[in-house]
């Protein structure tokens, strides 16, 4: 895999839906395949009809990008979030309007995985959230999985930057970190800017493990969410300064408290 890849909603293409996937037609793949260490698929989901999560020997992870779909006898709007253990399923109704789901997971499971065997469902008025991260930046932040399970290793957290214009090449290079494990970012609404380049919601970033990088929200701001299979390590800065990402946000941010399928 390269050590980032950019995928824009155009280049996304439909394929048969994911190994364990059913009761849809298709599914838009982002990254799949040998090739890629994690794997992101897009599902619409139209009134009425369901997406069922199947068995897997992985865990995964569904956030409602669009619509809402109800599941385990909960109802989950836009912005909630569901984790599927290795050994469980789950069935997403989708109602009122097509509905948008994203499921991520690792291409392969663990050498040695948690237990699993569970379902854990967060609607959107349960996410933990925080209008500020830290300093004067405005980013705020919302976590939906951090890993803290004793059953899945599962991350996901959002980010919520304010607008911004395009900064200096010596302000961006502050910026340039890396982590210590594959991620995908998703980019929900806003824009994300890359260089000289902006893209929109739609995109994703999928970033090799240990990979130097940086990015700035564009003029409309920018949300995205953050997807990790395992427990986060440390963030490392280009300037040689670095710190336990998992602790940042545990200082910040309550753990989710999820509900289990009625």
């Amino acid at each position: 895999m390269p050590k980032v890849s950019i995928m824009t909603p155009e280049k996304a293409h439909p394929v048969a839906p994911p190994a364990g996937y059913s009761g849809l037609a298709e599914a838009i793949a982002y990254f799949e395949g040998e090739i890629s260490p994690l794997h992101l698929h897009l599902h619409e989901i139209a009134p009425g009809e369901t997406l069922r999560i199947g068995q897997s020997g992985t865990d995964r992870l569904a956030y409602v990008w669009r619509g809402g779909v109800d599941a385990g006898g909960c109802r989950l709007a836009k912005g909630s979030s569901m984790i599927v253990e290795h050994g469980q399923a789950l069935e997403l109704k989708g109602h009122m309007e097509l509905s948008v789901v994203l499921s991520f997971s690792a291409a392969r499971a663990p050498a040695a995985p948690r237990e699993g065997g569970h379902v854990h469902l967060l609607p959107v008025e349960r996410v933990p959230r925080v209008a500020s991260v830290g300093g004067a930046s405005g980013v705020g932040g919302a976590m939906h999985a951090d890993s803290s399970c004793p059953t899945c290793e599962l991350w996901l957290h959002e980010n919520f930057f304010p607008g911004a214009a395009p900064l200096s090449l010596a302000e961006q290079q502050r910026g340039v970190h890396s982590h210590t494990e594959d991620e995908i970012i998703f980019v929900i609404d806003g824009q994300i800017r890359l260089g000289t380049k902006l893209y929109g919601s739609g995109t994703a970033l999928a970033i090799a493990a240990d990979t130097l990088y940086s990015f700035t929200a564009g003029p409309d701001g920018l949300s995205f969410v953050n997807f990790r299979a395992g427990t986060p390590g440390d963030i490392k800065f280009a300037n040689g300064a670095c710190m336990s990402e998992t602790a940042f946000w545990r200082e910040r941010v309550a753990q989710p408290v999820y509900l289990a399928p009625r």
